[in-house]
């Protein structure tokens, strides 16, 4: 009876590990985007850097977001109040600024940055959010506004996290980032990553600005806007930014939680994918690695897909490092219980706010 579980047990491991050995080759020769049309139009832009607190390099990011090489823009930030601690590198950037309409209470204070933006300057054809812990080039927005065709509502990218430090956690949180690559690669799981958000002044009319400014999180809510009038979501790679980052085990863990609940509240299908599709990588790695050391060692072809996985993290990474390979071996770990936690998650904290989402 023993044997025949085990028999079963290891042809079921097996299974798991043709499908994600293909899905790892697979995902290793993908090598192009769809390619949609280059749009010649020069849509006036509203850049958007809605501020709170300190971020690494805070006044170079101002700076950056006034160097951009696009024509018809306008830069502005956005903060709270003159007491918040951003005010001194956004009056050392030289940006212009705004203060928060206080009005704006049923939303998160990113969104009520964004929201007295976009009411005080209503005559722009799209706005675009830009995080101000973003490093953006000086090619940023004009890559963002090149895929804006008549057919696309969003353009948007997905940063490269760069640790600063040499820290174990901040090196974490470069590799964790490529979950974000693969999202944004496939069309169907594709979403408005708001550092990095260009849209379409459209996608706020006929009751969409209300249901903004009532809303938490503002790449969610501009992505589903953007779903429910038909049009698409560009991923523009050439517009990928670099976001500095200094983490401990505590801010490492606090930030992909939430990463995790906002992506699982805008999709909910991402956390049944990833609940099994992570749950399968953990359990196809304790299982190679303990029939590798005490049965055969031919079971060691069931480490193909991690291995796959390596080879994919070492093609994305912008630093490759041998710090990569057991960083890879705990992340489907990390991963996993990013996905169980958000199953649970009924209210996150950001930027020193408590938040309820549901």
């Amino acid at each position: 009876m023993v044997s025949v579980l085990l028999f079963s047990f290891i042809i079921f491991l097996f299974v798991i590990w043709l499908y994600l050995s293909s899905a790892g080759i697979s995902g290793l020769m993908q090598k192009k985007i769809e390619q949609r049309p280059k749009s010649s139009k020069k849509l006036k832009i509203l850049l958007m850097v809605p501020c709170k607190g300190t971020d690494i390099q805070l006044e170079r990011n101002l700076k950056n977001a006034t160097r951009q090489d696009y024509a018809n823009y306008k830069a502005v930030a956005i903060v709270e109040s003159k007491d918040d601690p951003a005010f001194k590198a956004i009056k050392a950037s030289g940006i212009d600024y705004l203060i928060a309409d206080p009005n704006y209470q049923n939303c998160s204070g990113k969104v009520k940055n964004l929201a007295t933006a976009i009411a005080k300057f209503n005559n722009y054809e799209a706005y675009c959010i830009m995080d101000s812990d973003v490093n953006a080039g000086p090619g940023w927005l004009s890559s963002l506004a090149s895929a804006m065709d008549d057919g696309v509502g969003i353009a948007t990218a997905f940063p490269l996290f760069n640790p600063v430090d040499g820290r174990f956690w901040s090196k974490a949180k470069h590799l964790w980032g490529f979950v974000g690559f693969g999202l944004m690669e496939n069309p169907e799981t594709r979403f408005g990553w708001g550092g990095t958000l260009l849209f379409r002044k459209t996608l706020l009319e006929e009751g969409g600005f209300e249901l903004f400014t009532g809303s938490v999180s503002d790449d969610i809510t501009l992505t589903n806007l953007c779903r429910e009038k038909g049009l698409a979501i560009a991923y523009v790679p050439e517009a990928r930014p670099v976001v500095d980052c200094k983490e401990t085990a505590a801010s490492f863990i606090e930030w992909s939680n939430r990463q995790t609940a906002f992506s699982v509240l805008g999709n909910r299908r991402l956390l049944y994918i990833g609940l099994v599709f992570y749950g399968a990588n953990s359990l196809l790695l304790v299982s190679a690695l303990l029939l590798t050391l005490f049965s055969s060692p031919w079971f060691a072809i069931l480490l193909l897909p991690i291995l796959l996985y390596m080879a994919k993290s070492y093609q994305r990474s912008g630093r490759p490092s041998l710090a990569l390979i057991p960083l890879c071996l705990i992340m489907n770990f990390v991963y996993l219980y990013n996905m169980a936690n958000s199953a649970l998650t009924r209210r996150i904290e950001w930027r020193g706010r408590s938040y309820r989402i549901r």
